[in-house]
């Protein structure tokens, strides 16, 4: 038997629908953010529960917008609903790794964590569809097959750290180049003369840029291409202690202005520390 077409239940769903057509995603969370949410729930004895899904390897609570939309896609698991709105989650929200669910299963879905849903609404952030994320998941999952493909055994480079860089780039081996670069010592520029041990302390010299991007180099000659003129100061540490000991709200630039340049966004680099090549 076929299932009936998806329709909008109600006036907020039609709002919502609308706004999914023409790609206004401010104005859809605007309408969620402000709009009555059901929540399906399970009766029974003990504490209220709740139903959860599992997508995007991520642990999910659904809403919905409309008591129809709730019984057409989790009916036949929950014998109920809560009727709340955005404020409460928020002040109730049961687990901070949850994310969101809304409306899964229609048209009108999305996916996202609660405290995203405010700035969404606001404009401040773009909210991927579940279209997007699976096209990027599958760019990651590409990119990640090509990075293990070119990956080499360790004991194929020499065991300078600099020869070892150098030769892990030309053969495009990521993995291989990522794992050395957190064994390595790097210099970075500070703003006086300071020892290495001063890093462990509120006052060591970090020496940002201007877009707040912290410079670190992996031999002396990337550093004097970088600063051929009244270079800074500049400490030698192992990367993995610097990165452990990272000022807030900076990014990382590794050899800027040279070919094997790369940098990582502030809210990235704690997971460049966190970095396992996998088997």
């Amino acid at each position: 038997m076929t299932a009936p077409a998806w329709e909008p239940g109600n006036g907020v769903e039609e709002t919502l629908l609308g706004a999914a057509i023409q790609d206004d995603r401010q104005t859809f969370f605007q309408v969620v953010a402000s709009s009555d949410l059901y929540l399906p729930r399970m009766s029974g004895d003990g504490p209220q529960r709740f139903l959860t899904i599992h997508a995007l390897g991520q642990v999910m609570l659904p809403v919905f917008t409309s008591v129809r939309a709730l019984a057409a896609q989790v009916g036949h698991a929950v014998d109920g609903y809560t009727v709340t709105n955005f404020a409460e989650l928020s002040r109730k929200w049961p687990d901070p790794d949850w994310r969101l669910a809304i409306n899964p299963g229609t048209p009108i879905d999305a996916y996202l964590s609660i405290e995203t849903l405010m700035q969404a609404a606001l404009g401040d952030i773009r909210v991927p569809t579940l279209g997007e994320l699976a096209e990027s998941a599958e760019r990651e999952a590409i990119a990640d097959a090509e990075a293990r493909h070119r990956r080499r055994d360790p004991a194929e480079y020499p065991d300078d750290d600099r020869a070892a860089l150098r030769a892990a780039l030309e053969v495009g081996d990521v993995y291989g180049y990522l794992d050395r670069l957190l064994d390595a010592n790097v210099l970075i520029p500070v703003s006086r003369p300071a020892e290495p041990e001063e890093i462990l302390g509120d006052g060591f010299p970090w020496l940002p840029g201007y877009d707040q991007m912290i410079e670190v180099f992996t031999s002396p000659e990337a550093f004097d291409r970088r600063h051929p003129h009244e270079p800074p100061e500049r400490v030698e540490v192992s990367l993995a202690f610097a990165l452990a000991l990272w000022p807030e709200g900076h990014g990382l630039s590794v050899d800027p202005e040279s070919d094997s340049a790369f940098q990582l966004p502030e809210d990235q680099v704690l997971a460049l520390l966190a970095f396992t090549p996998e088997d």
